[in-house]
């Protein structure tokens, strides 16, 4: 146990109580609260909370989430593709990585929401060093940790890693079942939350990936930006639209017509890219040459809806 950082010079720390310790010893580390809280709200409710030993509780924590299979129906294929909804390694990497941590000076628990298309985990205390982002590529290794001796103990004992490959990991994870990639949901400074999806969002960016297995990480980061309406940079829309990726106009950015056709969404291209300007155009001047005049209303009525179905409708009102 010294060896592995559990324990020092063989007497009790805080670590051993809270990997490897009974239920009934958890007091010792009062006020700080050593327990992971399951809730279940789907259109059933359920929890339980699970305290020491952390060690095998999360997988007790495991055992309660449903883990269904997940169908996909590629328009190229005759079967379907089917895919486990949540991977065990990736639920584990983020109940570990909420122990690892977690700041215990906050007196929180830790909890794990089951919801019916995504999983969310959350601890408290502020991201500790860097952001999410840094880590998803797998090239950054943090400098320092806010539980050192904690994440010593953890790694030694197989539970997390010291290299920062974690958050890389459930990346990668994502991105070969072909759902969309974490979110890291920073907005409150005392907690960090993670959500791990268990259903697609857009189909178009599921069977592009599993179209294109090629697709390197960096580019499926991007796309999933895009598929969740999240902003990105002109330079980045520059080299995804370069590569036949992405179309549309700041910031109303979507599927490109090549994927459309790779996946057998040419009807919902359309829609997301509407008609051409000179098109649009053409209509209105044909008319008044023919015509001399017309109300605004009208040809609102027969032109709005031929507009990207990613524009408000006042965005269309003034285009």
């Amino acid at each position: 146990m010294d060896k592995a950082k559990v324990t020092i010079n063989g007497k009790i720390t805080n670590t051993a109580i809270l990997l490897l310790g009974k239920e009934e010893a958890s007091h010792y580390l009062l006020p700080s609260i050593a327990e992971i809280t399951w809730k279940l709200e789907t259109e059933e409710k359920a929890y339980e909370h699970f305290s020491c030993p952390l060690l095998l509780n999360t997988s007790q924590v495991l055992k309660n989430i449903r883990n269904i299979k997940y169908k996909f129906f590629p328009d190229n294929e005759l079967l379907a593709t089917t895919v486990d909804k949540y991977d065990t390694r990736t639920i584990l990497e983020a109940m570990h990585n909420c122990i690892a941590h977690q700041d215990y000076s906050l007196n929180s628990r830790i909890i794990v929401t089951e919801k019916i298309d995504k999983l969310i985990f959350a601890n408290a205390g502020s991201f500790f060093e860097g952001n999410p982002d840094d880590y998803s590529a797998g090239d950054k290794t943090p400098d320092k940790y806010r539980n050192t001796w904690l994440a010593k103990a953890m790694v030694n004992l197989g539970m997390i890693d010291t290299l920062g490959y974690g958050i890389h990991t459930m990346y990668l994870s994502q991105k070969n079942r072909y759902f969309p990639l974490p979110d890291y949901l920073l907005s409150e400074s005392q907690k960090v939350v993670l959500q791990i999806y268990g259903h697609s969002i857009d189909e178009n960016y599921s069977k592009l990936l599993i179209e294109r297995k090629d697709l390197p990480l960096s580019n499926v980061v991007l796309l999933d930006r895009v598929q969740k309406n999240l902003s990105i940079t002109k330079e980045t829309a520059t080299a995804l639209r370069k590569d036949g990726l992405i179309e549309g106009r700041n910031p109303n950015y979507f599927v490109s017509a090549s994927i459309a056709e790779a996946t057998g969404q040419e009807v919902k291209y359309i829609k997301m890219r509407g008609i051409d300007d000179d098109y649009i155009q053409k209509v209105i001047t044909d008319y008044l040459r023919k015509f001399k005049e017309d109300k605004r209303q009208d040809f609102e009525y027969v032109l709005l809806e031929k507009l990207p179905d990613k524009l408000t409708i006042e965005q269309k009102r003034t285009k």
